[in-house]
C-alpha cells in the first residue's frame, strides 16, 4: 500500500490549512472540529450538516466539451453531464440527475487520490474512480438511452503536480481543493450520434475535488483549460475567486505537468450577456487572458431552501501566461470553461 505524506485533519481534529505536495488520504470530515461562530463545541451530527463536497471531472478539445459532475450537500445529491459542440454550437447531449429513492444511490469516496465515487439515479450510472496504485482517474458514465463515456488520464507524480490546497472557510469552515488540467484524455465517448476518441480529438482532461465544511449559501468565478498550445506543450489552467482567498489561493497554472502557482485573480464578465469574452488576469500578471465563450451549461432556480444560479460557458481562451522558467507563452484559441455561480446547498 502507497502511504500518505500528510493528512488534512490530524490527530486531535485540526484542519491543517496550507498547500500538499502529496496526497492528503481520507478527508475524513467527521474527525474534524467543528465550532460554533463563538467558540461552542458542536456535537457530530453537527459535522454531517456542515459536510459539502463536488467533483467536476472532464475533457475539452477545440471542438468538444465534456463535463460531469457529482455534488453532495445535507439536502441535495446531484449530478449532471453534458458534451457539447462547440463548433456547432449545440448540445449533443446534456442531462441533470438526482437521488430520489431507495433504489437510487450515491457513494462518496472521501480519497481524493483512491478509490470510487458512484451515482445511480434510474437507469443513470456514473462511477468517478482513482487509482492511487496506477496513479490514474477515470470517468464511466451509462445513461439509459445507450450513450457511454469511459475517459482515463494520469495525473500522479512525476509526471504532474497536482494543486492541492486547504483553506479557511467562513468562521469556522475549511474547504479542500485538488485541481487538475492539461493532461491527456484517452477513451471513448459513445451513443445515438456515433462514435468520439479521445486521443484522435486531441482532448486534454480535467478535474476538480472539493471537500469540507464549506458555506452553505456561497459564490465563485472559475476559469479553465485543458490543452496543447501550438508548440506542442500541454497546458492546463485553474483559477478562482470567492472559495479559496484565505491566506491561499488555488490559482495556478500548468506547463508539461509543472505546478505554476500564481497571485490572485480578476475574473470580469458582463452579468448581462455572458456570451460577451470575459477578462481574467492575475496581480502578478502571469496570467492575461480573454476568455470567448460559445456556449454555456445552464442552471437556475429557487426551490426556498435550495437555489442555484449557474453559468459554465464553453469556449476558447486567447492571451499570454508569463512562466519564471520558460517566459512568455502565447495562448491561442485553447478550448476550455468559466463559470460563475451562486449556489445555496
Amino acid at each position: 500500500m502507497v502511504g500518505y505524506a500528510m493528512s488534512v485533519i490530524d490527530e486531535a481534529g485540526r484542519v491543517v490549512r496550507g498547500f500538499f505536495d502529496q496526497p492528503v488520504g481520507p478527508i475524513e470530515h467527521m474527525k474534524a472540529r467543528l465550532k460554533s461562530p463563538l467558540g461552542e463545541l458542536l456535537p457530530l451530527e453537527a459535522r454531517d450538516q456542515a459536510f459539502r463536497h463536488f467533483q467536476f471531472m472532464g475533457a475539452v478539445s477545440s471542438r468538444y466539451a465534456l463535463g460531469c459532475a457529482l455534488s453532495y450537500s445535507p439536502l441535495i445529491k446531484g449530478a449532471f453531464l453534458y458534451l457539447y459542440d462547440m463548433s456547432a454550437r449545440e448540445f449533443i447531449l446534456e442531462t441533470r440527475l438526482s437521488v430520489r429513492n431507495d433504489a437510487d444511490r450515491y457513494d462518496l469516496s472521501h480519497d481524493p487520490d483512491d478509490g470510487t465515487s458512484l451515482f445511480i439515479a434510474g437507469d443513470a450510472r456514473i462511477e468517478m474512480t482513482a487509482d492511487k496504485a496506477h496513479g490514474t482517474k477515470t470517468l464511466r458514465a451509462t445513461l439509459a438511452d445507450g450513450v457511454s463515456i469511459d475517459l482515463t488520464f494520469a495525473d500522479a507524480a512525476p509526471d504532474f503536480s497536482p494543486m492541492r490546497v486547504c483553506t479557511q472557510t467562513g468562521a469556522t469552515g475549511w474547504t479542500y481543493a485538488q485541481k487538475v488540467a492539461g493532461v491527456p484524455a484517452i477513451g471513448t465517448i459513445s451513443g445515438p450520434f456515433g462514435s468520439l476518441n479521445l486521443v484522435e480529438m486531441g482532448a486534454c482532461a480535467h478535474h476538480d475535488y472539493t471537500s469540507g465544511f464549506l458555506r452553505p449559501e456561497t459564490y465563485w468565478n472559475w476559469a479553465c483549460f485543458s490543452a496543447r498550445d501550438e508548440a506542442g506543450r500541454l497546458l492546463g489552467l485553474n483559477v478562482s475567486n470567492g472559495v479559496n482567498e484565505s491566506g491561499f489561493t488555488e490559482n495556478c497554472f500548468w506547463v508539461d505537468g509543472r505546478l505554476v502557482k500564481t497571485d490572485l485573480v480578476l475574473i470580469q464578465f458582463d452579468d448581462e450577456d455572458l456570451d460577451k469574452p470575459w477578462l481574467i488576469k492575475s496581480g502578478d500578471g502571469a496570467i492575461d487572458l480573454t476568455f470567448t465563450p460559445v456556449g454555456g451549461y445552464h442552471a437556475v432556480g429557487d426551490a426556498g431552501i435550495l437555489a442555484s444560479n449557474f453559468h459554465q460557458m464553453f469556449g476558447h481562451f486567447d492571451g499570454v501566461l508569463q512562466d519564471s522558467t520558460l517566459g512568455r507563452l502565447p495562448i491561442k484559441g485553447l478550448g476550455g470553461f468559466a463559470e460563475t455561480q451562486y449556489l445555496r446547498w
